[in-house]
């Protein structure tokens, strides 16, 4: 395989490069140069359009809707059923919003998250159908567009169930990103994070930390009960960052058990690992005859929603240059390969599409633009990751993943400078434009994207201005452009004399003793739905 290198850094623009692993392929038809301007442009129409939906079209009164409440779609009065406010789609749509105030610097967003902050306090206060503050309300995930009561019960269809426990992390995470950015010196917004908004935060971090060991409804289909990747992760990600940040202000008596209860979780995390195929279960229902098999890009989406280049290639948190991370982006992708009737037929040379899970049947059942998004995204950080530190290590778990571009490549660590490392992010960075190209040629003539890539004709379908295709289009484009955010919980040593590192320190999480010895073990079937027994791990932890 002979490719043309893109990164400037690696001085390999316009130069052919054999492979040092004597590949055996013939040479791809368009030039990673070439692709990347493809891509370049692509982003350069998509963007505008993704940003002036998202804060025109689907945001605020200019939708419809309260300050700071983002509708699941473009409202439209034929599909009523989607013009809610999702808690869950709507932070996905906040999450790229602060990367761009609080790492690119876009002030024009301030108000705009202050908004935000307004709309995700009062979501904590409504009488839903989940019930008041006291009585479950809190973990409500579902709300109308005026942030009232959700009447119509048809708009639970395929969106997060009561039962769903993601929404109080998933509120919290965004609050405690705000909040950090807020306490530094130059914003001069402590003590209104300490006296306002902390109160907000701690109230979704009580909760977490006293549900995290229950089961919900699964994440996209309500009929399986049992335990979630997705949430386990969020959850354990809330109460690292809440505990630092508690600590940071002071609060070390209301968050005493936080770092206790996020070691637990991140225990937790590593049952859903299936070591036999290779990839990071969404689920602890294993068995397609009780709805699911596991298989899914949920998994994917946390890769990309906790990067946090301080942990490096970490698998515990499942980072996206993680040995698992890219092992399930290789083994879920070829599941879904044979899922769609369009990828059936893919050369290996094409990338697949990626949808909900390999049993979804909501609408039919097709490749979602915000999965899909998420597979080039992870791979666009996992460049950043490398290049910050400063090697590539090729482990069993991931030899996989690397062997679809090569099948000589070895287990080993390829240093930053060599043949072997520049081969190895051009393979990546190629394989990252490949996915997005493949879904410019489903984008609507008007950029404004759709939920879904038809699973037969490949043409844009579902509800316009779906937030959540929208969402990960920003998450996209700024990891394609270099976004290095911040770390979200985890300490890191203090530099010698005081200079930002220019590679940084691996500092891996807390992880408490029982961590090795569930680490390598296949993802557990929750047992019994019908009785919804909680599954062995967290049972143990009960009412801790």
């Amino acid at each position: 395989m002979r490719l043309l290198a893109l990164l400037p850094a690696i001085g390999l623009v316009g130069q052919a490069l054999s492979s040092p692993f004597s590949c055996d392929r013939d040479p791809m038809e368009t030039t990673l140069a070439e692709l990347d301007a493809e891509v370049r442009d692509y982003f350069g129409k998509l963007g505008p359009v993704t940003r002036k939906t998202l804060l025109h079209d689907t945001t605020g009164p200019e939708a419809g809707a309260d300050v700071g409440v983002v509708a699941a779609v473009i409202p439209d009065p034929n599909h009523p059923e989607f013009s809610v406010y999702w808690l869950r789609d709507a932070c996905l749509v906040y999450h790229p919003w602060l990367n761009e105030l609080t790492v690119f610097a876009d002030a024009s967003l301030r108000s705009q998250m202050d908004d935000v902050v307004h709309a995700l306090t009062r979501t904590q206060q409504v009488v839903s159908l989940a019930g008041n503050l006291y009585t479950g309300g809190i973990g409500e995930a579902v709300f109308d567009v005026k942030l009232n009561k959700l009447l119509d019960p048809k708009a639970r269809i395929g969106s997060p169930a009561a039962a769903t426990t993601d929404g109080p992390p998933f509120r919290v995470d965004v609050l405690l990103k705000y909040a950090e950015w807020l306490i530094q010196p130059g914003q001069k917004n402590g003590t209104w994070v300490q006296d306002v908004l902390w109160p907000v935060i701690n109230l979704d971090l009580q909760w977490i930390s006293s549900h995290w060991n229950e089961s919900s409804w699964d994440l996209w289909w309500p009929p399986v009960w049992g335990g979630s990747y997705w949430t386990a992760s969020l959850q354990y990600r809330a109460l690292r960052g809440g505990a630092r940040l508690g600590r940071n202000l002071d609060r070390d008596n209301d968050v005493v058990e936080y770092d206790a209860h996020a070691s637990m979780i991140l225990d937790y995390m590593q049952t859903f690992w299936n070591e036999k195929e290779g990839f990071m279960s969404e689920t602890t229902i294993t068995d397609v005859k009780k709805g699911r098999s596991g298989y899914g890009s949920a998994p994917l989406t946390v890769s990309v929603y906790n990067f946090d280049p301080s942990l490096g290639c970490d698998d515990a948190t499942f980072q996206p240059c993680s040995p698992r991370a890219l092992s399930s982006l290789k083994v879920v992708g070829d599941r879904f390969k044979e899922f769609f009737p369009i990828s059936q037929n893919f050369t290996k040379e094409q990338p697949p599409y990626y949808g909900f899970f390999t049993e979804d049947e909501f609408i039919g059942g097709h490749p979602q633009f915000f999965a899909s998004f998420n597979a080039a995204e992870q791979l666009y950080y996992a460049l950043t990751t490398w290049d910050m530190i400063g090697h590539i290590d090729v482990t069993p778990v991931s030899l996989k993943f690397w062997q679809q571009f090569d099948t000589r490549v070895q287990v080993k660590r390829y240093e930053k400078g060599t043949r072997g490392y520049k081969a190895l992010i051009t393979y990546t960075r190629y394989w990252a434009n490949k996915i997005v190209m493949q879904l410019a040629k489903a984008t609507p003539e008007d950029y404004v994207l759709v939920e879904c890539i038809d699973k037969v004709t490949g043409g844009p379908y579902g509800p316009r201005g779906m937030i959540r295709s929208l969402a990960a289009a920003l998450g996209v484009i700024n990891a394609w452009i270099g976004l290095k955010p911040p770390n979200w919980g985890h300490t890191l040593p203090a530099h010698a004399n005081g200079a930002a590192y220019e590679q940084i320190p691996v500092q891996l999480p807390q992880r408490v003793a029982q961590t090795d010895s569930y680490h390598d073990r296949q993802s557990p079937d929750v047992g019994n739905q019908e009785f919804f027994e909680p599954d062995s791990f967290r049972y143990r932890y009960f009412g801790y």
